[in-house]
């Protein structure tokens, strides 16, 4: 063998490794995007009640009239009650533009999960039959209203605070009442 065609074969097996390590690369791009992108999820055709709604990792249909819009929620009321839809940050203050799905008065058809007293809805169907991707379920191990700077990983209020200069012991920490979420509203009639 020649030096020539070694080194004919070895710039061969590189190109060949090169283009092996960008397929890889490729499909591991493409692995990603298709879990960070929106899941399908399947709801129940037929609409719950809003009185009906509990905490469950199950997806529901909610379809009501809107009553107010707060920003990225909306409170839907149906014919048993009222509930606090939360509409996710990706679509920022909805019922703000003029072709917003999400207007006071409007009927909308939602799907998402009921977790801590909120609806928080992947779906929105307006009443023209267009459909919505808006946010997801809540994040993390408790859901949202546990993550984040001030909440800490795991619902932890953060590490204690350090101990006073002088030696004195803390002072103990106030006590505070639970909160328990439920739907706003929920009343049957």
């Amino acid at each position: 063998m020649t030096e020539e065609t070694k080194t004919s074969r070895t710039l061969f097996k590189a190109s060949l490794a090169a283009v092996a390590l960008l397929g890889v690369g490729v499909a591991a791009g493409a692995a990603a995007i298709k879990v960070s992108g929106p899941s399908i999820e399947m709801a129940p055709i037929k609409p719950m009640a809003i009185s009906g709604l509990t905490d469950s990792t199950n997806v529901i249909t909610l379809r009501g009239k809107v009553a107010e819009v707060y920003g990225p929620m909306f409170v839907m009321q149906d014919g048993s009650g009222k509930a606090l839809i939360d509409g996710g940050r990706r679509h920022g203050m909805l019922g703000m533009s003029s072709n917003s799905p999400v207007a006071t008065g409007a009927m909308v058809t939602i799907q998402g999960r009921f977790h801590d007293g909120i609806v928080h809805a992947s779906f929105l169907i307006g009443a023209d039959g267009k459909v919505t991707e808006l946010g997801g379920p809540p994040h993390g191990p408790r859901g949202t209203a546990h993550d984040g700077p001030d909440r800490g990983p795991e619902g932890r209020d953060g590490p204690p605070p350090p101990p006073p200069a002088d030696g004195s012991a803390p002072p103990a920490p106030a006590a505070q009442s639970p909160v328990t979420p439920a739907a706003i509203g929920n009343r049957a009639g």
